[in-house]
C-alpha cells in the first residue's frame, strides 16, 4: 500500500463480494491474468475456485479460494499476490506504517492548528 498510488489501482467486478458489484483494488497477479483473459463475468475467470491458499482460524484451517472476497490477513498462508487488495485511489496519501495513536494525536495536532490559524 505505501509504495502503491491511484494508478495502481482499478475498478471492475474481480472479485465476488456476493453479487455483481464493482469494487476497487491494487492490481495484482490475480487481476492481470483476469485482464489477459478479457475480463471475463464470474464462473469464467481463469483457473476460478481454486484455492490460493489457506486461512488458519482457532476453528479450524479454511481454504481461500482465487477471486474470494475476504481479506488476506497474518493467519494466511499462501500467495496473497492473488488475494484482494482493497484500496482506494486516496491510496496514494498513505506514506507510512504509524500506530493508531500517533495518527491520532497527528490529527488532534494538526486540527488545533488549524482552529489556532482560523482564529
Amino acid at each position: 500500500m505505501i509504495e502503491s498510488s491511484a494508478e495502481d489501482t482499478f475498478y471492475g467486478e474481480l472479485f465476488d463480494v456476493g453479487w455483481p458489484a464493482p469494487a476497487r483494488a491494487l492490481r495484482n497477479k490475480a487481476f492481470r491474468e483476469w485482464e489477459a483473459a478479457g475480463r471475463p463475468r464470474s464462473g469464467q475467470r481463469p483457473r476460478e475456485d481454486t484455492p490460493i491458499g489457506t486461512t488458519h482460524f482457532p476453528w479450524g484451517d479454511v481454504p481461500f479460494l482465487r477471486y474470494a472476497p475476504g481479506m488476506i490477513v497474518p493467519d494466511f498462508d499462501g500467495d496473497p499476490d492473488y488475494g484482494p487488495m482493497w484500496a482506494g485511489e486516496s491510496v496514494s496519501v498513505i506514506t507510512e506504517v504509524k500506530p493508531a495513536g500517533d495518527i491520532v494525536r497527528d490529527l488532534v495536532r494538526e486540527a488545533e492548528a488549524a482552529l489556532d490559524k482560523a482564529g
